[in-house]
C-alpha cells in the first residue's frame, strides 16, 4: 500500500500569472507536462494541466468553477517536499499570500470587485481555521449586496470551516433574503451535514 498523497493549499495566481507562466515555471523545475483535463461543470471538475516528474511534488494548475479564477496545487507523498514547493511557488510566480489576500478585501470594500475578492479569498484559505479570513466572509454574509452575500457563501465552501454553520444559519432567518439565496445557503448547509442538526 501506498504511501497517503498530500495535497496543498490553493495558490491562487495574480493577473500578472497565467497558465503560460505556470508551464514555464513547471519546465524549469524539470517537470513534464503529463495531462490535461478539461472543465466539467455538471461533475464539478475544474480545468486542470498536470505536471510531474519521476519523484517529487507534481504541480496542478486549475480553474475554479465559479468564478473562473486560476490556482495550482501539489501534490506529493512527502510532507516537507510539499511544504517547500509551496514556499518556492509562492516567490517565484508571485501568488496570492494568505495576508495579501484579506488586505485586498479590506482595501476594496464596497467595490464592484469586492464579491471577486471574496472569492479569490475563499479560494485561497488554508486548511486550518484562520480568524482574518473568517471574520471577513463573515461580514460578506451581514452585506446588504446580494452579489456579496452570494460570494461570502460560496467562499463558506472552497474551506468548509465547521465555524462557517451558525452564521449561515443567521442568514437564513435575516428578512429579506433572496430565494436563490436562501436555496444555496441550505445547500451549503446540506454539504455541511447541518441543515438540520
Amino acid at each position: 500500500m501506498g504511501a497517503k498523497q498530500l495535497l496543498s493549499r490553493r495558490l491562487v495566481l495574480r493577473s500578472s500569472a497565467d497558465e503560460e507562466s505556470v508551464d514555464e515555471y513547471a519546465a524549469r523545475l524539470g517537470l513534464a507536462r503529463h495531462a490535461e483535463i478539461p472543465a466539467n461543470q455538471d461533475e464539478g471538475v475544474p480545468r486542470q494541466i498536470l505536471w510531474h516528474a519521476e519523484s517529487g511534488p507534481a504541480l496542478h494548475y486549475r480553474e475554479d468553477l465559479f468564478s473562473g479564477l486560476p490556482y495550482i496545487v501539489f501534490t506529493s507523498q512527502d510532507a516537507g517536499a510539499l511544504n517547500d514547493a509551496v514556499q518556492l511557488a509562492e516567490v517565484a510566480l508571485d501568488t496570492w499570500r494568505i495576508p495579501d489576500l484579506w488586505r485586498e478585501v479590506d482595501a476594496r470594500r464596497d467595490s464592484d470587485e469586492w464579491p471577486e475578492d471574496i472569492l479569490r479569498m475563499g479560494l485561497g484559505a488554508p486548511e486550518e481555521f484562520d480568524e482574518e479570513i473568517f471574520s471577513r466572509v463573515i461580514g460578506a454574509l451581514h452585506s446588504d449586496r446580494d452579489d456579496v452575500r452570494e460570494a461570502g457563501l460560496i467562499a463558506t465552501t472552497y474551506q468548509p470551516w465547521d465555524e462557517y454553520v451558525e452564521p449561515i444559519r443567521e442568514l437564513l432567518l435575516r428578512e429579506g433574503l433572496s430565494k436563490p439565496l436562501a436555496e444555496t445557503a441550505r445547500t451549503i448547509l446540506d454539504e455541511f451535514g447541518a441543515a438540520d442538526s
